[in-house]
């Protein structure tokens, strides 16, 4: 055969011969791990009927009457920044720490839940915060675990959903917890369609108006921009797929840029960027000061010390810790590794170690992360081994006796959740429903107080039931204490705490200390669940007298304020029995001595 004919065959076997993947760098190398091609992203019935069961299950189990106090605070700052076009640079609602700055990177949230309120009360926020939990569980099913069987996947979702159900309350993080997920799904499709990215920009405008939490997605972004530059390095080299071609670095560049511009983009500019540092503090630097005190600053291991693993939602959280641990090992003996979901687990365990609030975040992301790692079992034959994974899926729907199981394991949890064993074994007196937990809030307290001629101060305990006060007579009325940490110092928590052990030892001599510049001493207001020492020491209190009580507060005026407005001695029946609350009877402790704690 002449060199010309030669010449021509092998052109002819080049242009046959199979080109690499789209988007995917060649490797070299015998050990180099090639990518399998994606699922073609077309919908099945099979996995939109287990989908759907798993997001109304998830949307139902969300579904109880609200009792978190720091709404209350949340609606009155959003009216009033309605009312006054402007968000709070100075605090608007104490009047010990009222000079001090306050950072409201919740402004966006409070207006949403303002509109909400006005059109729908507590029922439609109750409803709202269910959809959150449901809209984050549905963006996650897309961020991971591509490869699994749609009832495998809809099991392992139960887990994180009972953990993220424990904290489904009506505050900022159901926000940032819907941010997160779309974050990770952005990023969990950039491979492929990098065009995606763009939405990164925008997520960022919109959470950092929205919570503090907004630099979780800064700190995800960090960590999947590392393992990006690592797979450019490998090569495919050190059990790591290859990085796709079509994500430039002039492109990653341009949007980092636009991710931090947009951080920037909130009322309170660079203050409010580094303001996530200040909460960082509050569990870090300040962890055993705030951790004794507040529940949600206290680390689970000594919560689990304390209590054990009763608990059904840190259970959960447990169990979910470990299975995401252990779905590691198997890639990693295969050589399989995947560094971002390494140091995305390694950091949301961190967080979760140092705080029992940041559980949540540590659930969505420990179920991305076992669905991700237990999809590459199945993807690279770890689990059926000598069989290739077929990519084909099949369109009809075929039941399987998997499905079966799977489908009989959610109606059980339907039927739990309807008959009300589910939230009994969740032990934390929820129920199916909407509206308020009863009794839980001081509305009738709070009102009596803001009457006219009241004090224009007032000293509530606890410090969540503040929140309810500022909701009705905030900022005209003040309070001495709440619980919005970020504008509150230490120091006046540490006053706070004072003056509750005073008056429940009925002692005297915090109150003088509370006048305004008139001499008037403040209303106070005792919670009549968690402030039960307080009621019986301020009971026992010559200089103040019971104005007011209902099942979930009591009103304390010093006398010469009760004389002046003409009030009788109320009843304090009500206090005696708050719903839901077991309480011992007792009788007065003796003198000199501390009252019993509530049980």
């Amino acid at each position: 055969m002449s060199r010309k004919a030669k010449r021509a065959r092998n052109k002819t076997e080049q242009k046959g011969a199979p080109r690499p993947e789209t988007g995917v760098k060649p490797s070299s190398g015998a050990n180099d791990i090639q990518p399998l091609p994606e699922q073609p992203p077309r919908p099945y019935r099979d996995e939109l009927l287990f989908l759907t069961m798993l997001l109304v299950w998830s949307f139902l189990v969300s579904c109880f009457p609200m009792r978190n106090m720091d709404i209350w605070w949340h609606l009155r700052t959003g009216e009033l920044i309605l009312e006054r076009g402007t968000v709070p640079y100075f605090d608007w609602f104490t009047f010990v720490d009222f000079d001090r700055p306050w950072i409201d990177l919740h402004w966006g949230f409070q207006l949403l839940v303002t509109w909400l309120y006005r059109w729908g009360g507590v029922n439609l926020l109750v409803l709202s915060k269910a959809f959150c939990l449901a809209l984050t569980v549905a963006l996650a099913w897309f961020a991971g675990g591509r490869y699994l069987p749609p009832w495998g996947k809809a099991l392992l979702w139960i887990l994180p959903v009972v953990c993220l159900s424990g904290r489904s309350v009506v505050r900022p993080e159901m926000l940032s917890l819907v941010y997160l997920a779309a974050w990770m799904l952005v990023l969990s499709r950039a491979a492929s369609k990098p065009q995606l990215l763009w939405l990164i920009p925008l997520l960022a405008l919109l959470w950092v108006n929205s919570h503090a939490l907004f630099v979780l997605g800064l700190v995800v972004s960090v960590l999947w921009v590392i393992d990006h530059l690592v797979r450019v390095w490998a090569r495919g080299r050190l059990g790591m797929e290859p990085a796709s071609t079509e994500l430039t670095g002039v492109m990653l560049i341009r949007i980092a840029v636009l991710t931090g511009i947009a951080c920037f983009l909130n009322p309170y500019f660079e203050q409010g960027v580094l303001f996530p540092l200040t909460l960082y503090e509050k569990f870090s630097v300040d962890q055993a000061f705030y951790s004794v005190r507040i529940g949600e600053f206290q680390p689970p291991l000594d919560f689990i010390r304390q209590h054990g693993l009763r608990n059904l939602f840190v259970a959960a959280q447990v169990i979910l810790g470990v299975m995401a641990l252990f779905s590691f090992i198997p890639l990693l003996i295969q050589k399989r590794v995947n560094l971002f979901r390494i140091l995305l687990f390694a950091a949301f365990t961190h967080l979760a170690f140092k705080a029992s609030r940041n559980t949540s975040i540590f659930a969505l992301i420990s179920g991305i992360v076992l669905c991700d790692n237990l999809s590459d079992w199945i993807r690279f034959g770890l689990i059926v081994r000598g069989k290739p994974l077929a990519t084909d899926r099949q369109s009809d729907f075929q039941v399987t006796p998997a499905m079966i199981v799977s489908s009989a394991l959610f109606l059980a949890l339907f039927v739990s959740l309807f008959t009300g064993y589910w939230h009994a074994w969740g032990g934390e007196g929820k129920r199916l429903g909407l509206g308020e937990a009863e009794a839980w809030y001081a509305h009738g307290a709070a009102e009596f107080a803001g009457q006219e001629g009241m004090p224009d101060r007032a000293f509530v305990s606890n410090m969540g039931q503040a929140a309810v006060y500022i909701f009705h007579n905030g900022p005209d009325r003040r309070v001495f204490f709440d619980g919005r940490l970020e504008v509150n110092s230490q120091k006046t928590f540490e006053w706070y705490e004072q003056i509750r052990q005073q008056m429940a030892r009925a002692d005297t001599s915090w109150a003088y200390v509370l006048q305004d510049e008139n001499g008037q001493l403040p209303a106070v207001i005792l919670d009549s669940r968690f402030s039960r020492n307080e009621i019986m020491g301020m009971a026992a209190n010559p200089g103040w007298m019971l104005v007011f009580a209902d099942q979930a507060a009591a009103v304390f005026l010093d006398q010469q304020t009760a004389e002046r407005l003409k009030l009788k001695p109320a009843d304090p029946q009500p206090l005696m029995h708050p719903p839901g609350m077991k309480v011992r009877e007792s009788v007065p402790p003796p003198e000199g001595t501390q009252p019993d704690q509530p049980k």
